[in-house]
């Protein structure tokens, strides 16, 4: 978070003193966001995350509104082996999102708030072996996430920007244990800093 908010600060510093840059007025483009993975809940030594990398595809409507489709995929594996025994967890979640954000073109800058809302799945398993005995629990979670979002972007071309964002996020996810009647249920209300790459065609 504090590497973020350094780069945030670099961010708008060239708000504040760079040169004029052409800007696209319509279109679309690529990008990724660049943030560090949250926690939202555990699960033997495996850790959920709400947030992640996440790809996303601006599209300018207008020079005062844009939409940011998004997906992103997370795959992550955490072993622990001791005298022939072995725990090993894994974990994939899959993010779905929408941006809707109205903008304000400031010189070679853009600011824009809104919000940033999708689906969030998270699938965990783990593997337990001892004794030569090997047991596997899975467990699953879906849900939703919706982010009251300001950012700002700087164009070093018509092409190509840097940007930063800051999210007040929620998220609420509901669990289900293979083979088990027990439902989970887990919210999560944080702020995060997020910095994201756009490439424009």
């Amino acid at each position: 978070m504090i590497r973020n908010a350094v780069i945030l600060l670099v961010v708008i510093s060239f708000f504040v003193v760079g040169q004029v840059q052409a800007q696209p007025e319509s279109g679309w483009g690529i990008g990724i966001s660049v943030v560090d993975i949250h926690q939202i809940f555990e699960f033997g030594a495996s850790e959920g995350s709400a947030y992640n990398h996440s790809i996303i595809v601006p599209i300018v409507m207008s020079q005062s509104f844009r939409l940011e489709p998004e997906i992103g995929f997370y795959n992550g594996k955490n072993t622990w082996e001791l005298q022939g025994n072995k725990e090993e967890y894994t974990a994939t979640q899959y993010r779905f999102g929408l941006g809707i954000f109205p903008q304000s073109v400031m010189k070679s800058s853009t600011i824009y708030y809104g919000a940033r809302i999708g689906y969030l799945s998270l699938k965990l398993k783990e593997e337990e072996t001892f004794g030569g005995v090997t047991q596997t629990d899975e467990y699953s979670t879906s849900g939703f996430f919706i982010a009251p979002a300001v950012g700002g972007e700087y164009f070093f071309s018509n092409s190509f920007s840097l940007g930063a964002e800051a999210q007040v996020m929620y998220a609420s996810l509901s669990s289900e244990i293979e083979g088990s009647d027990v439902d989970i249920s887990d919210t999560l209300i944080s702020t995060r800093g997020l910095v994201f790459i756009r490439f424009f065609f």
